[in-house]
């Protein structure tokens, strides 16, 4: 009898565990204007803008920025120059309240990159910023808004928009992101300028997941947090100067998880070119040749990874001049998708040596520009906790 009265007290005790509801089910995805700037008239010179306070709210995935660039009275056959109308952005940078850059200074161009190659939030090749319904104009020609330009990006922060890892918590104004913009010499973003410099408005809107409550209106417990909250998504920028041959170049923004690296050769005139890359490539990793890429094939497997099948460079959905990127840890299943599997996302230490070895580059190759995104986690948990099947 005692030992039954023992079992009834147990089982009458012993209540299954009720597992709280996700955080993203729970949360909502919101968004609100972030900041309105300009018109500004392009200068001779580079224009310094006021550093913007990210308003509190929730917790951010991205800031999506439009810029607009308003030219009247044109008579001049316009042209813009290789990089352009992204470069009309020379410096961008977004940092936390400590002053610690998320993504460190980058200029419009670059961040037109991390945007296509990137694959945050938006699976390819819809995510291209060059897309027309994606906001992109640019005006050439002898017409009166020669000049004119629009497009949309993204400042990222969120890396995977099914479990919301990587959005930041913005939840107080004492601890607000900042954000600070440089517009670029009028002359830099045109072959051929417009006859009088346009007006440059930037337009920007906060995309964030509001904070659940602990318990919701039915009693049942819930998130309050993204998972592996406090993981951070990084962009940093390594620039390399080579020359023509044989070249090997360390890759200095290692200790972190790896899961995208995107290199941009130009020559001492700052063009980009793809006639001056290497024949051949290797990925190295701790002197074990990890990647080993002919350009034919390189490029064959940025197209059918991203779906890029446009045969022009420098167009909507094809590739860009100059531009090689390693997409091997965020392709598992033979495509880039902004929430793929993270299996083989590379793991590397501050004593991780990282190469790549061109063979060998053209005469005109003068810099190399290596940007790397990696993922900061607060545990490996965190990192692999989301199974996708």
């Amino acid at each position: 009898m005692a030992a039954t009265a023992v079992q009834s007290s147990k089982k009458a005790t012993d209540k299954p565990k009720v597992a709280s509801i996700p955080f993203v089910r729970a949360a909502r995805h919101k968004s609100k204007q972030a900041f309105q700037l300009g018109p500004f008239v392009l200068g001779a010179t580079n224009q310094v803008l006021n550093p913007i306070q990210i308003p509190p709210g929730g917790f951010l995935e991205y800031v999506e920025v439009f810029v607009s660039c308003v030219t009247a009275g044109n008579a001049a056959a316009v042209t813009f120059a290789a990089d352009g109308p992204w470069n009309v952005l020379s410096y961008v940078d977004l940092r936390n309240s400590a002053g610690d850059s998320i993504i460190v200074p980058l200029n419009g161009y670059q961040i037109y990159l991390i945007n296509k190659w990137g694959v945050l939030g938006i699976d390819p090749p819809n995510n291209d910023p060059r897309q027309v319904n994606n906001g992109f104009t640019a005006v050439t020609g002898g017409g009166a808004t020669g000049g004119s330009f629009t497009f949309l990006v993204r400042i990222p922060l969120q890396i995977d928009p099914r479990d919301a890892l990587g959005a930041v918590p913005n939840l107080a104004a004492n601890k607000s992101y900042q954000l600070q913009f440089n517009l670029a010499p009028n002359a830099s973003i045109y072959g051929t300028p417009p006859t009088a410099a346009g007006s440059v408005t930037l337009t920007g809107v906060m995309n964030y997941w509001s904070q659940p409550n602990a318990m919701n209106s039915a009693g049942a417990n819930q998130e309050v947090a993204p998972v592996g909250n406090g993981s951070v998504s990084l962009w940093r920028l390594q620039p390399a100067v080579v020359a023509q041959g044989d070249r090997l170049t360390q890759l200095l923004n290692v200790g972190n998880v790896m899961r995208t690296i995107i290199f941009t050769l130009r020559t001492a005139a700052g063009a980009r070119t793809s006639a001056d890359w290497s024949a051949t490539s290797q990925i190295i990793l701790n002197d074990d040749v990890l990647f080993y890429k002919p350009t034919a094939f390189w490029t064959a497997e940025m197209a059918y990874n991203y779906g890029f099948t446009s045969g022009a460079a420098d167009a909507a959905a094809g590739l860009d001049t100059g531009v090689f990127v390693v997409s091997a840890f965020n392709a598992q299943r033979g495509s880039v998708r902004a929430d793929g599997p993270r299996d083989q996302f590379l793991v590397t230490y501050n004593t991780t040596l990282l190469q790549i070895r061109n063979t060998s580059f053209g005469a005109a190759a003068s810099s190399l520009e290596i940007l790397t995104n990696e993922i900061k986690p607060i545990s490996a948990a965190a990192l692999y906790s989301l199974n996708i099947v």
